[in-house]
């Protein structure tokens, strides 16, 4: 099957994207937790945060929640990886081969857990980054947004794409078996 050398050249640029997306992720949150008033100025949404997460908060603590939001950056640096595997797949033109397919069922499985990951590890987040605020002022806040949801359906789309990539590579494969 002869791929044309566009698809080639922006897989191979997604590639390259992801990876950079792999590297600068959790670069990112560590230095938002490490530095969280002078980081502000990258807006970079970590939104099950909110305010809580400020230079008043003692070091240890932060580290302690960044600890927590480790889940949710190794769901993303998962499906990340596994988007750099299927472009580099792409970019060699095996559009439908096993390891297509598998790279991109491991994206939607990334997805997934990401979101199942972000919610539960926002109560200890949340619990973490508001003790020090003493008796009385702290909380455990769990959120599930229209993010969460388009995560979710984003995943499921991607999902059934990967079987149907499958499926068709069955079908390839069952119709060169009668030549």
């Amino acid at each position: 099957m002869s791929v044309s050398p566009r698809l080639l050249s922006l897989s191979r640029l997604m590639a390259w994207l992801s990876l950079a997306g792999f590297v600068l992720v959790p670069a990112i949150t560590i230095y938002v937790f490490l530095y969280p008033d002078t980081s502000r100025w990258l807006m970079f949404n970590i939104d099950h945060l909110g305010a809580t997460l400020n230079g008043k908060v003692p070091l240890d603590f932060r580290l302690m929640a960044l600890l927590c939001e480790g889940v949710s950056v190794g769901f993303t640096m998962w499906a990340l990886w596994s988007l750099r595997r299927l472009f580099l797949i792409y970019a060699k033109g095996e559009v439908f081969s096993f390891g297509a397919f598998r790279a991109l069922n491991n994206v939607a499985l990334a997805l997934f857990g990401g979101v199942i990951g972000t919610f539960i590890m926002q109560g200890p987040i949340s619990y973490i980054l508001s003790y020090p605020l003493g008796p009385g002022h702290r909380y455990i806040s769990l959120g599930f947004g229209s993010g969460d949801v388009a995560t979710l359906f984003m995943a499921g789309v991607v999902l059934v794409i990967a079987k149907v990539m499958a499926e068709a590579r069955r079908v390839a494969e069952e119709n060169a078996g009668f030549v």
